[in-house]
């Protein structure tokens, strides 16, 4: 397996995080890049299939993993014995032709460069001990990009993460 970079963006409820992340994918495919997401969903509480669905079904009824193929996409749900750490994730499920990993969550995980969104309306102070940027409208951090600019932040990952592996 190929070392993918994997940086995790992190932040509170609503702040902006899926947002940011959908422009960064954008702008990284369309350089050419392979881009994978993770995804944390903490609560389980996101609905990946939809009820009443053959492959809910067959994942409920207990199968280990359910692929779900289509032209344009495959969805997988693999049962897990314990939950897994990120590292976990990327080694186990990543696709191998990935540029770069975004995680969007576990902001607990250490092992990933984090990068906290944080916006001016939130009213609050940063949620992770020495992230290693902030991702801000109002925020002053001595690595700082623009909420509202995903170039910079694209340009960055290219630089100091794509293409130093």
């Amino acid at each position: 397996m190929k070392d993918i970079p994997v940086i995790s963006i992190v932040g509170a409820h609503n702040s902006g995080k899926t947002t940011f992340i959908e422009k960064v994918v954008k702008r990284l495919t369309e350089k050419g890049y392979r881009v994978s997401v993770i995804k944390h969903d903490p609560k389980g509480k996101a609905e990946t299939d939809k009820k009443g669905k053959d492959s809910y079904r067959i994942y409920e009824a207990g199968a280990s993993q359910v692929i779900v193929a289509s032209p344009k996409k495959i969805s997988s749900f693999v049962r897990t014995e314990k939950p897994l750490e990120p590292h976990e994730i990327v080694k186990e499920f990543v696709i191998q032709n990935a540029d770069l990993v975004i995680i969007e969550g576990f902001k607990s995980y250490r092992g990933f460069d984090k990068f906290e969104v944080i916006r001016k309306e939130e009213r609050r102070e940063l949620m992770v001990e020495n992230p290693t940027g902030v991702i801000t409208d109002f925020y002053e951090y001595p690595l700082r990009f623009d909420i509202n600019d995903e170039e910079p932040f694209v340009q960055f990952l290219i630089e100091n993460y794509i293409k130093r592996r």
